[in-house]
């Protein structure tokens, strides 16, 4: 049996309601919650809130300038000094030959020269024991204390340097003094004297040994 459409309001539901019923009337529209509107408060403490931020994002490229920046300042600070060269020793004594110690020292002094001698102690130049017993008698006070004072830090490193520069008898008293230095430096220059096989100074190694011993 075949269906036949409906006929009227049942052929076509979306028309609206069937005849005889009573309209449908529309939804009413809901209301949307809308936020409510920031104050000047929310504004400001939201400003105050960025302030930070954008204080820390002005700061990362000064940053990031003064930090190669610093780092070179501090390598130029720390960098070793220019190591002289033994010609500069070689020249003092040629000025020691020719124009005596006496002459010689004031010229050091006068042209700060004297930290040429005291290099020449401390990296443990052969001609460091020429020039200073040379021109040690012509120093003034401070320039003696001070040239025994670099001696007695080189003794643990060059111990036949020092003590054959010390052809006096009050050098190797002074420069062998373990007052005022530390334990580690007096065990470190009596093991590097007591090494000191030169016959020529067998006699100021002995008695540069006794002195660290005393």
């Amino acid at each position: 049996m075949v269906e036949r459409p409906g006929t009227g309001a049942a052929a076509f539901p979306i028309c609206g309601p069937a005849i005889g019923q009573p309209p449908t009337l529309p939804q009413p529209f809901r209301s949307i919650a809308l936020p409510a509107p920031l104050s000047a408060v929310h504004v400001t403490h939201r400003l105050e809130e960025d302030l930070p931020l954008r204080f820390l994002r002005a700061l990362v490229p000064v940053l990031s300038a003064c930090v190669p920046v610093g780092m070179c300042l501090f390598a130029l600070q720390h960098a070793p000094l220019p190591e002289r060269q033994p010609e500069r020793t070689t020249h003092i004594l040629n000025m020691v030959e020719h124009d005596g110690a006496a002459q010689t020292a004031q010229a050091l002094s006068r042209q700060k020269g004297w930290a040429d001698v005291q290099h020449a102690v401390a990296s443990g130049q052969p001609d460091a024991a020429r020039l200073v017993p040379a021109l040690l008698p012509a120093a003034d006070s401070r320039t003696t204390r001070t040239l025994y004072k670099t001696m007695q830090a080189a003794l643990p490193k060059h111990p036949a340097i020092v003590l054959a520069a010390t052809k006096q008898g009050g050098p190797v008293q002074a420069v062998c003094s373990p007052i005022g230095m530390s334990h580690a430096w007096r065990q470190q220059a009596r093991q590097a004297v007591a090494h000191v096989h030169d016959v020529h100074l067998s006699d100021r190694a002995q008695r540069c040994l006794n002195r660290l011993d005393g």
